[in-house]
């Protein structure tokens, strides 16, 4: 029988009246059948049944997942995920091995992880240790150069225009120096404080960034996204080149993860992490990262 899909209203050859999908647009329609005196109508519009079918997919996969974790232990998720059975030690370098090696793996387990939480303590222990390097080679390059406040300031006068805005205001040039120098309290409060504002800063940059592209993605995944990338930061033990080096790395993997947690394709990934660098950049010229 041939009659018109009351949906794209193509002509579409059709074997019984009633329900049936129409293999023109994919809309579910009803043919009426003209005996009976009915019309031909549309039940579910072609995005309509995408929509069902990807949710009836993911909801289908999702109870799969729960079963076979349920009955043999296996899950998908990082290494880290796993560290209460594991140890600490063990899931700290299997974790590291595996964003170095297999990063788009990784984010990809990591996004299907059974019980994700939110910021993982591999995160926090990793830019502990970033900030600890970097506040380390820091001090140590800058008391090498100015051992007292008197060296600092012949050098800084030694400049032209700088130098004479900042001999104008002897308490400024002080805070500075001060600055580079902090009291142990500070120090300490700096290395508590400082990790945990770098994780959080840098999940909302990644999830504005995804925002805007038009991801759907939770800030969740962003927290622990954010948290792993510190690990870029341990390459910091190695003075200035370190940092070049794992600033590098941490743009790899922000690409890399934005194409997994994201589903971009490549050029919305690339944006993506343009997106990033540059805040990180800004941010990072204010003094905030």
């Amino acid at each position: 029988m041939i009659t018109e899909c009351p949906s794209c209203k193509k002509i579409i050859s059709t074997v019984n009246y009633g329900s049936q999908v129409c293999p023109k647009c994919s809309s579910l329609i009803h043919i009426g059948n003209p005996v009976k005196d009915e019309e031909s109508r549309v039940l579910k519009s072609a995005t309509q049944m995408k929509k069902e079918l990807k949710k009836d997919a993911e909801k289908l996969h999702k109870e799969i997942d729960k079963k076979i974790s349920s009955e043999t232990g296996f899950f998908k998720g990082t290494p880290w995920d796993n560290w209460k059975k594991m140890g600490m030690g063990e899931a700290f370098i299997k974790t590291t091995i595996e964003i170095y090696k297999r990063p788009s793996k990784f984010f990809h387990n990591m996004k299907y992880a059974a019980k994700p939480g939110m910021i993982p303590i591999y995160g926090l222990i990793a830019a502990f240790l970033a900030v600890l390097f970097q506040t380390f080679w820091m001090i140590k390059f800058f008391r090498s150069l100015f051992p007292d406040y008197t060296s600092f300031k012949e050098a800084v006068a030694k400049l032209e225009g700088l130098g004479a805005a900042l001999l104008s205001e002897e308490g400024k040039l002080r805070m500075i120096f001060d600055s580079m120098n902090p009291e142990t309290s500070v120090l300490i409060a700096q290395l508590v404080i400082t990790p945990l504002m770098s994780i959080v800063i840098t999940a909302f940059i990644l999830h504005l960034g995804s925002v805007i592209l038009g991801s759907k993605t939770r800030l969740q995944q962003y927290y622990r996204m954010s948290g792993f990338i510190m690990v870029t930061g341990l390459l910091s033990i190695i003075p200035l080149v370190g940092n070049i080096a794992g600033f590098i790395w941490r743009t790899i993997l922000v690409y890399k993860g934005g194409k997994v947690l994201n589903k971009f394709d490549n050029r919305k990934a690339l944006l993506f992490t343009t997106f990033y660098v540059f805040l990180q950049v800004l941010f990072s010229s204010a003094g905030i990262l």
